[in-house]
């Protein structure tokens, strides 16, 4: 079986600072994380139908990186699903590259037996990274702290959602993310408590 590769969580967030540092500087926002795909590191994304329903995955990247393949029905009807997992994939190339060309799949076909020969805590791991950056890169630090000290006027620290959820109800159409990924962020960030 397989290994993958050895990341601190320290790496991905070092990693994901410095993607935006190099492609959005600016971080406006929504991150324009299509856009950064295809006319920054000339990565094509296609909108393929059915990758969910029959292999029930939303995306994946091929091995030299060079195409990202969506799930249609997920790219028209949810597009921040899209968006992660654009940023997701993105996340597999910054920070499994070298890993990913040596044993990522080829093609579709490929991804499917990739599964079988990689060892699954190594997988979940991988998978950890590449989620922790696409969250780190849609919904950065500093602009999540700048969004709730306009809102509260200061970043809190430690309080369950429900008492936050009216204050934070429209960050995920001003991030352009999942409810879901607004929340993870509040967590890892220790804005949130959850439970």
């Amino acid at each position: 079986m397989m290994q993958g590769p050895d990341l601190r969580f320290t790496d991905v967030v070092h990693e994901a600072s410095r993607f935006l540092k190099n492609h959005h500087p600016s971080l406006t926002l929504p991150i324009p994380i299509e856009e950064i795909a295809e006319l920054k590191m000339n990565i094509a994304v296609f909108a393929i139908p059915g990758i969910k329903s029959l292999f029930g995955i939303d995306a994946y990247v091929n091995s030299d990186f060079t195409q990202i393949t969506v799930d249609e029905n997920s790219y028209v009807k949810f597009p921040e699903r899209a968006r992660f997992s654009i940023a997701h994939e993105i996340g597999h190339l910054v920070l499994h590259k070298d890993w990913y060309e040596k044993y990522g799949p080829k093609d579709l076909e490929d991804y499917l037996s990739f599964y079988d020969r990689i060892d699954k805590q190594a997988y979940k791991y991988i998978e950890i990274q590449a989620q922790t950056f696409a969250g780190l890169v849609l919904v950065p630090s500093e602009l999540l702290f700048l969004e709730l000290r306009k809102r509260l006027g200061r970043v809190p620290s430690l309080e369950a959602p429900e008492i936050l959820a009216p204050v934070i109800q429209d960050l995920p159409e001003v991030f352009k993310v999942s409810d879901a990924v607004i929340l993870r962020r509040l967590e890892k960030e220790k804005i949130v408590k959850l439970n």
